[in-house]
């Protein structure tokens, strides 16, 4: 129905050629010229291959039977158009090449190299890339079979290492450097080896090819076209001066000059100087640099010196910064290699302008390739290459245009680097030149008048327009110029000053600078950026360097006599020699400068400008402190008059200023006797008002080497230096100032024999002043300051007795108790508080501070004023304890007496955990109070009659923290930690630093001290009743749960202390007097012998207490014990054959309580058994016996709650006993 003819199926691995293939074929030319096998039957050899074409790119139409048709196909399709079919016929090449051996490689490796060819110049860059990486696995596999292709290969594999894409240039690289990486040789001899080829190659794509040429054959855009013309223009050229760079050594170069030789005489070589793409440019006279440098192809170029020394001066002024380095490379070997390289051209109208245009323009924003060459280049100009031109004329122009890019504002501003080289080669150009005329002893009067007139317009002008400018080439420009000057000053010293040259221009610079800096600063206001500059400019004349060379070049010195020859040592670094004109006319020109500030800071009175000029006179008085500097300060010309003069400026100035003051103060000082030195400082500086200036004289006094001199020892303990001190130390607290906190700090320095630098009067006020945050309700940051500073000079003070007992005292109290009243916070970190804690137990330890009675009584009342605060935190309770139980053992450690020991102890301990908000009696009203709430409530049967059972919350709440307190304090004192564990990790192996945490545990108890653990341990106990009862705030069920914790742990401890509790609970229980004497049964689970079987505990306790309560008859506490148990026990934990059930307690409410617990433990459960309707049996007949007796006794039940509840139980189980019937 229309439409196209079907074609015919195409052939099996497409062994029928493309009609691509065949076009080519047809427009062939008759002599071949690719790489394949020829058709004859015989397989021949190679057809002959021509590098240098890359047109007509025919691919073979067929192929060797050896080669497979997966490979065959893969070929195929490297010759395709589209870029995607040949990206992926190369990677699957690639994957056939790892896969292969080299015998089944050997047979594709003819038809490789006119393919690479092809390849490796394609428009589309990954195709370029892939080629090169199916080359690189190709070398590495095949290796020596890949010999007989090598000079077919690697031209285009030299040149494909300058590809303008990065990766495939990469690539060729490292494959090339692999493949012959045998030594440093290999690649001379590659080159010399394939030289034939490389020069053809690189000829023929520079001579003979067009864009036209290179893509015959190849549907590519005209852009395109030229992209690739271009790169291999670009490669080409690069592979050449690789080529040359590599074979200049070589003796036998006969072929290379010829092939050169033909090369730079075709004319197209030649216009690629003036091409419009710059890295073609750049490669060109990069080409033409390596040709020059080679002495043996110098002769190449020589007949076309005229035309390359023309073409190189013409383009001098390259702003391509890919170019120009090539270009100034040219023009420095045309000087060097030929003495008449200035005969083809017109200086005065070819090289000035556009030398000058270059200078102007800041070398095109591309200094750091142009700058270096510059002084090569003005060696090489002499008089004879001027032509009619003058040759100070030429330098005096050269220096000019060149001051412009030293000092022209640049928008954008020129970068930092860019800066830098210019001044470089502005100052060697300089010194060169200097240098050049010095040495000329023959020189005329117009030399010298050139060289000063030269010093003055291109140094001497500059600093002046400088120090008045914002110009970003100040302190560059100033550093450079004090080099030049400390250059001549050396040389003069080194007698190297042939005719007084040298002399003459330090003489003149110096007089101009005095005028500069001198009328500049002369005026009424003084601008602070001149000020500042004038400051730099001193400052590096101070610090110049006469040996201060640039990288690139060194200027060689003459020496002074014969070296004789030594052997080789290892280099040592040479001390930077000062120059000589800094003791000499900069010190003049210092005092000059100090003087003038001196007037103007004087002038100017209180303010801003005053304490810029002292900044300014603190500078330049760090150069010069010998006496004859100070002297010269004033027109007395005596030390003490300089002092007075910077004495009278402290009233007017802030304190950075009066700092700087003073330092020069006392660097004028040590050059006085010392009875005038110490007498001045006590009459004058120590008599001045100023509180800031006091600080400062201080810190001057209590540093090192002053605080070691007896004089100043004296005037520290004088009651005016006190009084100052005390001051500091009140400031301190207020404005939390780190410097003067610091000063507090110097106080304390000890001398050899202990003592300290200020008195104990000091001391103690300083300590007081201190010590007020730590009291004050407000709490800030001078909490940590002041804490922090007190914990660390309170062993220097105790270790003397540096202060008085009486405030020692005061201050170990003051720490304790904040101690005890503070956790880490915002306003307090835990190292600072840890500083504090272990400050006042280092004095308890080394005995600085004793504790006696009248001490103990009052830490025993700040610990009654802390616990009684409301409501306290458990941690902070825990906090505490461990502050208390920490002040018993460190109280106590150094009695040495052990029974001595051990009842000071009972003492503290007792001193400390008395109180009254715990006792006996408000603990008993406590029970009283819970066991009424509980009875209630219904849970627990008393069976106990009690009185006075009423307390209010706001009683209850400060026992329990009385006794949460006192319990966690006893705990930390008693409480053994488990021994570690024994393993075979080395890791865990006990160090000799190693602390037993067990060694300050009392191992010996007496009565009062297991008497409060009791007394709080029942008010754990009651507390838990409390809570179960009450709607508690979150606070205290918080308070409550923290005490009952502390008991399950202590009762689960290995202490033997634990079972002489226990054992005394359980008598007070047998007693039956008290309902929470039987509840604290319960804590028994937490023991070792119930806590291993974890859940299991309380069933195990239940059976133990079973057994032993009702063999002794204590029915009631059993009874009261399991109320407390049951919701704990699990189901079914009590059943009719426990020992309680045979026995017929007198009380009928016992009986009563049992069925209560049975009936509530058997059948709270969704499910029951059979079996247990004998319990409801035995309940029923239970409750029918009472019944009979209640009929004959009126008065029975009246008051017997639990008997009324199991007849409740009984008649709400009523409806599973008619089930079971």
């Amino acid at each position: 129905m229309g439409g196209k003819t079907k074609q015919a199926p195409r052939t099996k691995n497409n062994a029928k050629p493309s009609s691509s293939s065949r076009t080519a074929e047809l427009l062939g030319s008759s002599t071949p010229i690719f790489v394949g096998f020829s058709a004859q039957t015989d397989g021949g050899g190679l057809v002959p291959f021509a590098p240098g074409f890359a047109s007509a790119e025919q691919m073979p139409d067929s192929f060797d039977a050896a080669i497979s048709p997966q490979t065959q196909i893969i070929l195929r399709k490297l010759s395709k158009k589209d870029p995607m079919t040949k990206k992926k016929a190369l990677q699957e090449l690639h994957e056939l090449i790892e896969q292969s051996d080299v015998e089944v490689l050997k047979n594709i490796l003819p038809l490789w190299p006119k393919y690479y060819l092809n390849l490796a110049s394609d428009p589309e860059h990954t195709v370029r890339e892939l080629t090169q990486t199916v080359l690189q696995l190709l070398m590495a596999k095949c290796k020596k079979a890949m010999a007989p292709y090598l000079k077919l290969l690697v031209p285009v594999w030299l040149g494909s290492r300058f590809d303008t894409y990065a990766p495939a240039a990469s690539i060729a690289s490292q494959s090339f450097r692999d493949t012959f990486a045998g030594n440093a040789n290999r690649t001379r001899e590659v080159c010399m080896h394939c030289q034939v080829e490389i020069l053809e190659y690189a000829t023929r794509n520079l001579t003979f090819h067009t864009a036209a040429t290179l893509s015959i054959g190849k549907s590519l855009t005209p852009e395109e076209s030229e992209q690739k013309y271009q790169r291999v223009i670009i490669s080409s050229l690069k592979l050449l001066s690789f080529f040359i760079g590599q074979t200049a050594q070589t003796e036998e170069l006969s072929q290379v000059r010829e092939g050169l030789g033909t090369l730079v005489a075709h004319q197209k070589f030649w216009s690629f100087a003036k091409h419009k793409v710059p890295p073609i440019k750049a490669a060109w006279f990069e080409c033409i640099y390596h040709i020059l440098q080679s002495v043996a192809l110098l002769d190449v170029i020589t007949p076309q010196k005229t035309q390359l020394t023309t073409l190189c001066f013409q383009f001098i002024d390259d702003a391509d910064p890919v170019v120009a380095p090539h270009i100034w490379g040219c023009v420095l070997l045309l000087q060097n290699n030929y003495e008449d390289w200035f005969v083809p051209l017109n200086i005065r109208k070819t090289l000035l302008p556009k030398l000058s245009s270059l200078l102007h323009n800041g070398f095109n924003r591309n200094a750091q390739a142009i700058c270096p060459n510059l002084l090569p280049f003005l060696s090489k100009v002499t008089p004879a290459s001027l032509q009619d031109l003058d040759i100070y004329d030429f330098y005096q122009r050269f220096f000019d245009d060149m001051k412009l890019a030293v000092t022209k504002k640049f928008d954008p501003p020129l970068a930092k680097s860019d800066c830098i080289v210019i001044h470089n080669a502005y100052f060697e150009c300089l010194r060169f030149l200097l240098q050049l005329i010095n040495n000329n002893k023959e020189r005329e009067k117009k030399e010298e008048e050139f060289s000063t007139n030269l010093l003055d317009n291109n140094v001497l002008e500059p600093i002046g327009w400088l120090l008045k400018s914002d110009s970003a080439h100040v302190k560059i420009f100033f550093q450079h110029s004090s080099a030049l000057v400390a250059f001549w000053d050396r040389q003069i010293n080194n007698r190297l000053d042939n005719g007084g040259l040298y002399a003459k221009m330090l003489n003149q610079f110096w007089t101009r600078i005095f005028e500069l800096v001198t009328q500049d600063l002369s005026a009424e206001k003084v601008n602070e950026q001149l000020l500042g500059h004038v400051l730099l400019l001193v400052q590096d004349l101070h610090m110049a360097n006469p040996s201060l060379e640039s990288p690139s070049v060194k200027f060689v010195e003459e020496p002074v006599g014969k070296m004789e020859k030594s052997e080789p040592t290892t280099p040592v670094k040479k001390a930077q020699e000062a120059a000589a004109f800094i003791q000499k006319e900069l010190k003049q020109l210092v005092i000059k400068l100090v003087r003038i500030c001196l007037d103007k800071a004087n002038i100017s009175g209180s303010g801003t400008s005053t304490s810029r000029y002292i900044e300014q006179i603190r500078t330049l008085t760090k150069m010069f402190n010998d006496a004859a500097f100070y002297k010269s300060l004033t027109d007395d010309g005596d030390l003490r008059s300089a002092l007075n003069k910077f004495v009278s400026l402290l009233g007017q100035l802030s304190c950075d200023a009066s700092e700087s003051v003073i330092e020069i103060v006392f660097e004028i000082l040590p050059l006085l006797e010392t009875a005038q030195r110490f007498e001045y400082i006590e009459n004058t500086l120590m008599k001045l008002p100023q509180h800031g200036v006091q600080n400062l004289l201080l810190h001057r006094l209590l540093s090192y080497p002053l605080c070691t001199e007896p004089a100043v020892r004296q005037m520290l303990s004088s009651p005016e230096t006190c009084a100052m001190i005390a001051r500091i130390a009140e400031e301190v607290v207020v404005d939390n100032d780190r410097e003067k906190l610091n000063l507090l700090h110097k106080c304390f320095f000890q001398t050899d024999t202990g003592d300290i630098l200020i008195n104990a009067n000091t001391v103690d006020k300083i300590l007081l002043s201190m010590c007020g945050p730590l009291e004050q309700p407000v709490l800030d940051d001078a909490v940590e300051v002041c804490g922090s500073f007190i914990a660390q000079i309170m062993p220097v003070i105790c270790s003397n007795n540096n202060s008085s007992l009486h405030v020692r005292q005061q201050i170990f109290l003051k720490l304790f108790k904040f101690s005890l009243d503070h956790r880490p916070e915002d306003y307090l970190s835990e190292d600072t508080l840890w500083e504090i804690t272990t400050c006042w137990q280092d004095g308890l330890s080394s005995k600085d501070i004793e504790i006696d009675d009248d001490m103990l009584k009052c830490c025993a009342g700040i610990v009654e004023e802390l616990a009684n605060s409301v409501e306290l935190k458990p941690e902070t309770l825990d906090g505490m304890a461990e502050a208390m139980a920490k002040f018993v053992i460190c109280s106590t450690e150094n009695i040495e007496d052990e029974k001595k020991r051990l009842e000071r102890i009972d003492e503290t301990i007792s001193a400390l955990l008395e109180s009254p908000l715990k006792t006996p009696d408000q603990v008993q009203q406590f029970e009283n109070h819970c066991v009424l709430l509980e009875a209630l409530q219904g849970s627990v049967t008393a069976g106990v009659t009690f009185e006075n059972a009423c307390l209010l919350r706001d009683e209850i709440l400060p026992l329990i923290q009385r006794s949460t307190l006192n319990f966690s304090t006893i705990y930390k004192l008693v409480y053994q930690f488990p021994p570690p564990q024994v393993t075979n990790d080395p890791e865990d192996e006990l160090t000799e630093d190693y602390c037993d945490p067990n060694a300050d545990v009392l191992k010996e108890w007496n009565e009062p001290l297991i008497a409060e653990l009791l007394q709080c341990i029942r008010v754990a106990g009651t507390a838990e009743c409390w809570l179960e009862t009450s709607d508690l705030p979150s606070v205290t069920e918080e308070l409550v749960l923290f005490l009952s914790e502390k008991v399950q742990s202590f009762m689960g401890n290995s202490s033997d202390l634990v079972s002489i509790v226990k054992e005394r609970l359980q008598q007070a229980a047998v007693q039956q007097s008290s309902v929470i004497d039987c509840r604290l049964l319960s804590y028994f689970r937490f023991c070792r012998q119930y806590a291993a079987f974890e859940e299991s505990a309380s069933i195990l306790l239940h059976e133990d207490l079973s057994e032993n309560l009702v063999t002794q008859g204590a029915l009631k506490t059993y009874v009261i014990a399991l109320q407390f148990l049951l919701p704990k026990l699990s189901q079914k934990a009590i059943t009719l054959s426990s020992a309680i059930m045979r026995t017929e307690p007198p009380e009928i409410w016992v009986k009563a309580a049992v069925f209560h617990a049975l009936l509530l433990n058997n059948f709270e459960g969704d499910v029951n058994e059979q079996t247990d309707r004998n319990i409801i049996v035995s309940a029923v007949q239970f409750m029918t016996s009472i019944g009979e007796k209640q009929a004959s006794q009126k008065e029975l039940l009246h008051y017997n709650r639990n008997s009324k509840a199991a007849l409740r139980i009984s008649y709400k189980y009523s409806g599973v006993h008619k089930a079971f019937n």
